[in-house]
């Protein structure tokens, strides 16, 4: 089992799921120091093109890469341990079941690697942690009631 690069030992591999638009890159969506990450967005719905070259500009300023991949994040097209870092933001309220996408998640991430999430949906928690990645997983998961019953964490695969 390959150990991830979350750990500082270089560039990392992220994943971007439910990328939408992709103007989550001009939040620093992915930290401020990301030289020589190599970030994929993947969502059903392509944006526009406009949209996609602004945000691999912004992203080539910013000293990483950032390309886009239509795709079902219910059934991902990439092999098993490719990324050491997954994200995802007010994502899996969307209309599909989020226990086979994180799952997919889970399958997606390298062992040692992180996936991280901030999500509306009541009880994520018991999916992602009580049923996918499991108690040993969680770095940190705190609940928001007052964000419109916000929850957000990191867990590794373990």
């Amino acid at each position: 089992r390959g150990k991830g690069t979350v750990n500082g030992n270089g560039p990392l591999r992220i994943l971007w799921v439910g990328a939408g638009d992709m103007k989550g890159v001009f939040k620093n969506l992915f930290g401020p120091d990301n030289t020589g990450n190599d970030v994929i967005a993947v969502d059903l719905i392509r944006p526009d093109a406009k949209d996609i070259h602004a945000a691999s500009e912004y992203a080539k300023e910013h000293g990483y890469t950032v390309g886009f991949e239509q795709g079902d994040a219910e059934q991902m097209k990439f092999k098993d341990e490719t990324f050491d870092v997954v994200v995802c933001s007010m994502f899996l309220c969307q209309d599909f079941n989020p226990e086979i996408v994180v799952s997919e998640i889970r399958r997606v991430l390298k062992y040692g690697g992180r996936f991280g999430f901030f999500e509306h949906v009541e009880d994520i928690d018991k999916i992602i942690v009580g049923k996918i990645f499991g108690k040993d997983s969680v770095i940190r998961v705190q609940h928001y009631p007052e964000m419109t019953n916000i929850m957000a964490g990191v867990v590794r695969k373990v």
